[in-house]
């Protein structure tokens, strides 16, 4: 059985319990509701303010009856500012995953995805790559005759597709933060990793049961998406470069090339396209592009993309014959009694030292009994004195690697030497540790 490994940060959030699949998933959910009720304290005052302000609405009410169809015809006219005041407020989505992390959970915001080594340009990168992804399904639907582009939209307004823009930065890295973040990282702590991907982008394609145009390619689209987006987490390590795509993708929908986003219409966008009837199989009708073929050839090509990537960098690995690697690398090591590595200033058992340059990120590969398997990734080693380094870059294989080193060395000595011979030492370069 076929695996992935686990990234630093999700190694990180494994040192804490993880709870079942249902507990997991039912936190999730409350997560959500909790946060959809803390939206709704900037929403509604700003419904309100339409309402208020409608001279339907305020007839209705003043004359004590309700007519359906003009409250209809109200409410679907609603001014495009209350939906980027929406965007908006999903920041306190990601607010309340945070807080609940911190604060119940006492895991670091770096769990999350949140690794600051290489943000910016992750989080650029993300925007690029989305923005290409859904130009090509956009080029796809247009070659096939699905939909037409009309040109220029007339009268757009530039504040608000700036303020869209900004509003689904927001957004889109909200949803990423609740599902693949929160929900698929916790999941990992407990569970294989593929498990904690597919659990999620079910979670993630449910959330949007409530939307209109909805279909069976729609929510199979939409699991492709949460897979795409959970393998960007792993092959990137962040969650900067999946939250990135997310949002562009959405703004590149509604506000570049004017269709639907996951259902809903947006009026304010710089170029203008038709739908062509009985086409929609590829162009998702009233769903949107989400909804139809052109989109699952992207992700499903995109999730083989980046499976392959992920294999290239030995991230793909075999339960079996791992397992079995490591239990002869600690059957071994308890007959070598100690891997002495309590050396953080890089002072050997002979008290020479070494310089950090020559202490991380160099030597030859672990080869653990003759596997040719560096289970340790990249800049990780055996040194000559059967000590294991292990760079901050490393892809640690297993939590207890961190564990095991919590117990040791607490007297202060730094110096290399044994301090118990029957305590398991491994030594880290302390800045593995920081945000």
């Amino acid at each position: 059985m076929k695996d992935i490994k686990k990234t630093l940060f999700m190694k990180e959030a494994a040192s804490k319990k993880g709870h079942n699949i249902i507990v997991e998933i039912c936190i999730a959910v409350l997560l959500f509701f909790i946060g959809s009720i803390a939206m709704g304290f900037i929403q509604i005052p700003a419904m309100m303010a339409y309402l208020f302000s409608n001279k339907d609405y305020m007839s209705m009410i003043i004359s004590g009856r309700l007519d359906r169809q003009k409250m209809l015809s109200v409410l679907s006219d609603m001014p495009e500012w209350i939906m980027i005041v929406m965007l908006f407020a999903e920041i306190l989505l990601t607010l309340i995953v945070m807080l609940y992390c911190k604060v119940f959970e006492r895991r670091k915001l770096s769990t999350l995805g949140f690794v600051k080594k290489g943000m910016v340009k992750q989080y650029i990168g993300g925007l690029v790559a989305g923005a290409a992804a859904f130009s090509a399904v956009y080029i796809i639907c247009v070659i096939t005759g699905s939909v037409k582009c009309e040109g220029i939209s007339q009268n757009i307004m530039p504040l608000y597709i700036i303020g869209y823009f900004l509003g689904y930065l927001l957004q889109g890295m909200a949803e990423e933060v609740l599902c693949r973040g929160y929900l698929m990282v916790s999941l990992s702590r407990r569970y294989h990793v593929t498990l904690a991907i597919a659990a999620s982008s079910l979670f993630f394609a449910f959330l949007h049961s409530g939307n209109s145009g909805l279909s069976p390619i729609a929510y199979i689209n939409l699991f492709l998406f949460g897979v795409f987006a959970s393998l960007l987490l792993l092959d990137f390590g962040n969650i900067w470069i999946a939250g990135a795509f997310h949002s562009i993708w959405n703004f590149a929908q509604g506000n570049i090339y004017g269709v639907q986003v996951s259902g809903m219409n947006v009026s304010n966008s710089i170029l203008s396209t038709s739908y062509t009837d009985g086409m929609e199989i590829i162009n998702g009708g009233s769903f949107g592009m989400e909804g139809g073929l052109a989109v699952s050839f992207i992700f499903i090509a995109g999730i083989a993309l980046l499976s392959y990537h992920l294999y290239k960098k030995g991230n793909i690995i075999d339960l079996q014959e791992f397992q079995g690697t490591q239990y002869n690398y600690e059957h071994n090591m308890g007959d070598n009694n100690t891997i002495n590595t309590g050396n953080m200033a890089g002072i050997d058992d002979t008290g020479s030292t070494e310089s950090n340059s020559s202490v991380y990120g160099t030597g030859n590969p672990v080869d653990i009994n003759g596997a040719g398997d560096n289970i340790y990734g990249n800049g990780s080693y055996a040194a000559e004195d059967g000590s294991i380094i292990i760079n901050k870059e490393a892809n640690v294989v297993d939590s207890d690697v961190i564990k095991n080193n919590t117990n040791i060395n607490n007297t202060g000595q730094e110096t290399g030497k044994n301090v118990d011979s029957n305590v398991q030492k491994t030594t880290f370069n302390q800045d593995y540790f920081k945000d």
